[in-house]
């Protein structure tokens, strides 16, 4: 009977010893996988790490970019609301990097051994586009997600490019390639299928409308003029429908589209019009503009948040005879209200944080400029641009 007692008690402890090996190796190999997994859901994410009140938009609270050993190519646009894009150059070969203005962190997200010539960002910042070009006729267009993840990657012959991302669908693209002579081929770029296909448009400057339509302006190649019709056809080139007449320029974001046209009873002033994307006219903008040889000068300008931010001359003349500085100003697009946010600026390219409160601007978007405050921060320290 003792051996018998002895023999459960033996097999009750081997059970317990292997009831403890067997949890412990469960409870090892979950804390393996969290270890796996955490780092590539940290990298997947990392445009949103760190959350920015816009009321924390203060010059002290800005970490500019060191001192760069390469060439400043230049600054590209904004990934969120803390973090940018910008690119640098090293003899043939260029580099994209993302830089946290508050922290100043910095990473790598593309590096090409060809020079870059363009990066577009989309609309939300969900991708990036980079336009390397290894031959004057060559072109090559790589798609990246803000981790650097490689998901698209196509070979155009062609002399320039145009891109226009789809604000509704930021996997689709419009991309016209321009030959030498200014013949063009308009193609529709998916990058959920990876697909780049060719499009029937009669113009290459089109712009997303809603339910997958382009808008463009439908010149008259027999009978030049400064006006056009605002044209809304289909992307597979049917069923176009005249929109509106008399457009000098127009523009198109998420929900809103823009025209400009000039009254012929006031021909030195500039009639910016605002509309939902059903067409239906919520404001509008009248501002002094300054003439060119064949036309008018459109001073550059962004949305952001329902805004319409932009620069506005103080009085009409011609453009290469002004001296008089311009206005940056912001304008609500759905309520016409207008703040004039900067006086004494330069007409210069602009690129504006999502929830518009800081721009970047300058010919190489090379200075932020906090709208609340008013002030300007260098986006390069120590870089004579």
């Amino acid at each position: 009977m003792k051996i018998i007692h002895i023999t459960h008690r033996c097999r009750f402890l081997f059970l317990l010893l292997f009831l403890l090996i067997f949890i412990i190796s469960i409870v090892g190999c979950e804390q393996a996988e969290k270890t796996e997994i955490q780092p590539e859901s940290k990298q997947e994410d990392q445009s949103s790490e760190v959350s920015v009140s816009p009321a924390e938009y203060k010059k002290d609270r800005i970490v500019p970019i060191k001192a760069i050993a390469e060439e400043f190519q230049g600054a590209n646009g904004w990934l969120s609301d803390e973090i940018i894009v910008y690119t640098v150059n090293a003899g043939t070969k260029s580099s994209v990097y993302v830089y946290n203005l508050f922290t100043g962190e910095q990473n790598l997200l593309f590096e090409s051994s060809a020079p870059i010539a363009t990066v577009t960002i989309s609309p939300t910042g969900k991708y990036v586009l980079i336009r390397s070009s290894p031959g004057t006729y060559e072109n090559i267009l790589t798609v990246v997600k803000g981790n650097g993840k490689v998901l698209m990657n196509e070979s155009l012959s062609s002399f320039d490019l145009a891109v226009e991302w789809n604000p509704y669908n930021e996997e689709s693209l419009l991309v016209s390639s321009f030959t030498e002579d200014w013949d063009f081929t308009s193609f529709h770029m998916d990058i959920e299928t990876g697909s780049l296909q060719e499009l029937k448009i009669r113009e290459p400057f089109a712009k997303w409308a809603k339910n997958g339509q382009l808008l463009f302006l439908g010149w008259d190649s027999e009978d030049p003029s400064l006006f056009a019709p605002l044209i809304m056809q289909s992307i597979n080139g049917d069923n176009e429908t005249e929109v509106m007449d008399n457009i000098f320029q127009f523009d198109a974001a998420k929900n809103r589209v823009m025209t400009i046209t000039v009254p012929s009873d006031e021909s030195e002033q500039a009639v910016y019009t605002f509309m939902d994307n059903n067409f239906r006219k919520l404001s509008s903008l009248t501002v002094p503009h300054l003439t060119r040889f064949s036309d008018w000068l459109v001073p550059y300008y962004d949305w952001a948040e329902g805004n319409f931010i932009t620069f506005q001359p103080l009085y009409s003349a011609e453009s290469d005879m002004y001296a008089g500085g311009f206005q940056l100003i912001a304008f609500d697009s759905e309520t016409g209200a207008k703040e004039v946010v900067m006086e004494g600026m330069e007409n210069t390219p602009i690129s504006c944080s999502p929830n518009g409160k800081a721009c970047l601007a300058g010919f190489y978007l090379e200075e932020l400029i906090i709208l609340d405050s008013k002030e300007k921060v260098p986006l390069v320290e120590n870089k004579g641009i």
